[in-house]
């Protein structure tokens, strides 16, 4: 197993975000709702992979990525459909639009692998993100566990997004509930990936620790971090900025 170790740092790092990150690898080894430990892998050993493709390099040089066509600079381990999907949502995320998506599905993708590939994807980056801003090379990726998905499938409607999502009222009284902790409302970007409940929680522990719990993002009497609540907000807006999210 990778030891995820920042003590040898002219930086302080929280023993939170380590403790969240060496979770969060842990679990990425591991088979979870609709996906085995050996395709998590392979799943974010593509993610990476997607850094150094020419198509989505030209893709995004492109006025749109449609006009730009051609073959993924690949690993070999995954579908031709699968990396499409993984170089797409890695490199290129502020212009995946549903006809892109609706694309995927034509040709056979099964929607609840595709959120839990966006959760492994979603992981994966902000990891190595973290450890690119300190100068640092990526962890080595797990070793995959055996094991098989539990295929659960909540109460999901397509309703709010592409994909189906698990509204909040609809997980009270069913094994999801604590997904919400019984809250009759919660954030789209909560909901997102909340077809694979599991999924949303992995994700959300390691947000917590690398960016601010949710009890704390309104408690403007306090800083819970080294740099204060505008400060945090201003990096945030500028990151999203750059990456088109517009959420």
């Amino acid at each position: 197993m990778t030891e995820i170790s920042y003590r040898d740092l002219p930086w302080p790092v929280r023993d939170d975000i380590t403790a969240a990150q060496a979770r969060t690898w842990e679990k990425l080894a591991q088979p979870s709702t609709w996906l085995i430990g050996a395709e998590r892998i392979a799943i974010a050993a593509e993610a990476r992979q997607a850094q150094d493709c020419r198509l989505c390099r030209e893709r995004k040089d492109a006025l749109s990525p449609e006009m730009v066509q051609g073959e993924h600079d690949h690993l070999g381990q995954l579908s031709a459909l699968e990396v499409e999907q993984i170089h797409r949502i890695r490199t290129d995320p502020g212009r995946l639009s549903r006809a892109w998506f609706q694309g995927l599905a034509a040709k056979g993708m099964i929607e609840e692998r595709y959120v839990d590939t966006v959760g492994v994807i979603a992981n994966v980056v902000a990891v190595d993100t973290f450890t690119k801003g300190l100068g640092l090379d990526p962890w080595p990726l797990p070793v995959a566990q055996p094991g098989e998905p539990s295929r659960h499938r909540p109460a999901a409607t397509r309703k709010l997004a592409w994909v189906h999502t698990l509204a909040p009222q609809d997980a009270i009284g069913t094994v999801d509930e604590d997904l919400y902790a019984g809250r009759p409302t919660a954030a789209h970007i909560y909901q997102a990936m909340s077809l694979v409940p599991a999924a949303v929680k992995d994700f959300f522990d390691l947000v917590t620790n690398q960016y601010i719990p949710p009890q704390a993002m309104m408690d403007f009497d306090n800083e819970y971090r080294a740099i204060n609540h505008a400060q945090i907000e201003l990096v945030a807006g500028r990151v999203s900025a750059l990456n088109q999210c517009v959420y």
